[in-house]
């Protein structure tokens, strides 16, 4: 007996291209295999969740050049020059020991001149304008002892500019002015000036004295008008 193939015969009714299938129609099968790929079910790719970014858009290429950066060798420093040193902080320059002499030696010689200039106008005034007597004995004494006072240091420049000043106001016989120095001087100044100060009150006053005599002396005798009556 001969043994038929098996047929498999569909009970689906082939349809047209063209039919438009009906709300209840059953739904249309597909035997074409689906090939098979490699890659994920796409159901189990929607099950996964992306993380929101924290970052802005711009965040993987700041990270990118970061990472970038991190990478690099740190920046080289330029370099100094031929015979140039690098220093921390620059410092001013300190001040040479030879200006702080230099100065000392200049307040030195202006005190020394001062005194200098001072009695000479002093002994200047006592050789023309007085007479030798005991008074002027007691004023060169007086002086002696201002001169010891200066030069160890007890008078202030204050007092040597002054009485360089006095003396010279005696000097030009501009007695108003000596006379307003003499007076700031025993108002200022009286404890260093008291124990040699009369001496510069004596001159003064004995120069006043005297111009007020040699003025006295040049003024001319008045002149006496006669009445022409008398001679009749």
């Amino acid at each position: 007996m001969e043994e038929k193939k098996d047929e498999v015969v569909s009970t689906q009714k082939k349809l047209q291209a063209s039919h438009d299938p009906g709300w209840n129609d059953p739904p249309k099968w597909a035997f074409t295999p689906t090939p098979a790929t490699g890659s994920t079910p796409t159901k189990r790719l929607l099950n996964k969740r992306v993380a929101f970014p924290l970052n802005s858009s711009t965040g993987p290429a700041s990270q990118s050049s970061q990472v970038l950066g991190s990478n690099l060798p740190p920046p080289m420093l330029p370099s100094p020059g031929p015979g140039q040193v690098l220093t921390s902080v620059p410092h001013a320059p300190l001040l040479a020991p030879s200006n702080v002499s230099t100065d000392a030696t200049s307040s030195t010689v202006d005190k020394q001149q001062s005194l200098t200039d001072s009695i000479n106008n002093f002994q200047k005034i006592i050789d023309s304008k007085l007479e030798n007597g005991d008074k002027t004995e007691e004023v060169k004494r007086r002086l002696d002892v201002m001169k010891t006072m200066w030069l160890d240091d007890k008078l202030n420049s204050q007092i040597h500019e002054k009485m360089l000043e006095l003396s010279e106001a005696l000097l030009r016989n501009d007695i108003e002015t000596a006379d307003k120095i003499h007076v700031f001087l025993m108002t200022n100044h009286t404890a260093l000036c008291n124990a040699w100060i009369s001496a510069i009150r004596y001159l003064i006053l004995a120069l006043k004295d005297k111009n007020f005599s040699e003025n006295s002396n040049t003024q001319p005798e008045p002149i006496l008008l006669l009445n022409s009556t008398e001679f009749n």
